[in-house]
């Protein structure tokens, strides 16, 4: 979509601004709002994100808000003075959400911003206080110790006992250091080393690892309002991941689950939240309880299995900003959401190995209703990724670029 033919439409309706496209999180922001005849705007400090080809969004680079948060902050009023109409912003992304959240006065005059201010923000911002906020709401965790020091550490690994993980309360730095959001120790020797390459990366959470696999991880999403009410719910279930068992989802499906949706969200009520969030949790095995592992306060990579099965998290929390009613339909169960690329990847090696047998896999597909990425309305992402793809397969020997996802 042009520049121009954006702000015609945007001088009519109130434009959405989708921040970080580079992979499903904003494209699929952008696939969902767009079928809603919404103007869209495709933003991200990365000129190569995918999003910023969509033919159902402008698209615009913008400054990087973890190298320079002023800038951002500034490039955003001098958009929003130009914009007809206020826009809903839509970060997906940490490192987009922190700076919109602490700068909230100041884009207020040209945005309305559907998600809580940086004094609720950084309770979630702080993984310690999430934990904190589940114990006090009576909500299930892996056992956990909090580690500020080599005293910290040998309770931790007593307690704890092994394997374990390690995961940092503030996680931007500890990620783009060791690109993974946790690291599994085997081991007190393991434990000991790796500490000593983590432990400039502020307060780290030594946990239990709760048994099962990927079919074991579990996710309420929601939209709550400002007065923490929730206006859209859906509950589904994760069937693999890349890689597996600390990784990214590849594959989900519908399936409501009352008593998850149910302590997500006295959990996020706990907090005071108000936006889109993800509240994921993992069923133990051993006593059937679902443990949490993590709220992540935005969209997260398959949120449009939502929309799939009639809970449109993004259109909720638009409707909501610029004063409409919202009302969310029923979820249907059995909707499956895919990554196919990366799943069909991952299956070949797994085939490979000779842990995998292709009809099973392919009978996996049955009830697949959204690719995060393949889309026949909006193609050009998806072709642009397959290129790059095969790029890398004829270049570097199937690795992916930097900064590029499988």
């Amino acid at each position: 979509m042009r520049l121009d033919t954006f702000h015609a439409r945007a001088a009519e309706r109130h434009p959405a601004l989708v921040f970080q496209v580079s992979w499903a999180n904003g494209l699929d922001i952008i696939r969902d709002l767009s079928a809603e005849d919404v103007p869209l705007l495709a933003l991200d400090a990365n000129p190569r994100a995918l999003g910023l080809r969509s033919r159902l969004a402008a698209g615009m680079v913008c400054p990087d808000p973890a190298q320079d948060e002023e800038a951002f902050v500034s490039f955003l009023e001098d958009l929003g003075r130009r914009l007809p109409r206020k826009g809903v912003l839509f970060p997906t992304h940490d490192q987009y959400i922190w700076p919109i959240s602490r700068h909230a006065e100041r884009l207020e005059p040209y945005y309305l911003i559907p998600f809580s201010r940086w004094e609720t923000m950084q309770r979630l911002h702080d993984k310690r206080a999430q934990m904190e906020a589940a114990w006090r709401a009576g909500v299930d965790t892996p056992k956990t110790v909090f580690v500020d020091s080599a005293a910290d550490l040998e309770r931790g690994a007593e307690e704890i006992g092994f394997p374990c993980i390690f995961k940092p309360v503030e996680s931007l730095a500890f990620k783009t250091r060791f690109r993974r959001h946790v690291l599994e120790i085997g081991s007190a020797d393991e434990l000991r080393e790796t500490y000593a390459k983590v432990d400039d990366c502020g307060t780290l959470m030594l946990q239990d690892i709760v048994p099962g696999g990927d079919e074991e991880l579990y996710t309420l999403g929601s939209y709550l309002d400002a007065q923490s009410r929730s206006l859209a719910v859906f509950t589904g279930h994760k069937l693999r991941q890349h890689p597996p068992r600390f990784g990214h989802v590849s594959m989900a499906v519908s399936k409501w689950v009352p008593e998850l949706a149910e302590a997500g969200l006295r959990l996020l009520g706990e907090l005071g939240y108000h936006g889109v969030s993800q509240v994921e949790f993992k069923r133990d095995p051993r006593d059937g309880r679902y443990r949490l592992m993590e709220v992540n306060a935005r969209h997260w990579m398959w949120h449009s299995l939502g929309t799939a099965c009639g809970v449109n998290l993004s259109l909720a929390a638009y409707r909501d900003a610029i004063g409409e009613p919202y009302i969310s339909a029923r979820q249907v169960d059995g909707l499956k959401w895919v990554v196919s690329l990366t799943d069909a990847r991952d299956a070949f090696s797994r085939w490979r190995r000779g842990e995998e047998k292709l009809l099973p896999w392919l009978k996996s597909y049955r009830g697949v209703r959204v690719d995060g990425l393949y889309s026949l309305r909006d193609p050009f992402p998806g072709a642009l990724l397959t290129a790059r793809q095969v790029r890398n397969i004829v270049t570097r020997g199937g690795k992916p670029a930097e900064g590029e996802s499988l």
